[in-house]
């Protein structure tokens, strides 16, 4: 299971909350710049990140 939705799943919403973006990327990435490498730029992340949710509810 992806660990953004581990959290979720063990934790609930609002581990989903934007503010917690950069912590949950540093769990699984270690930095900015890998998570950059490997998925792209900040607001594409972010944008992915925020439509996620809105599929989700």
């Amino acid at each position: 299971m992806p660990i953004l939705l581990g959290h979720y799943v063990e934790r609930g919403v609002g581990e989903l909350d934007l503010e917690k973006l950069p912590q949950l990327i540093e769990l699984k990435y270690h930095s900015i710049r890998d998570v950059v490498n490997e998925l792209g730029e900040v607001k594409n992340i972010r944008d992915v990140f925020v439509g996620f949710q809105r599929d989700l509810y």
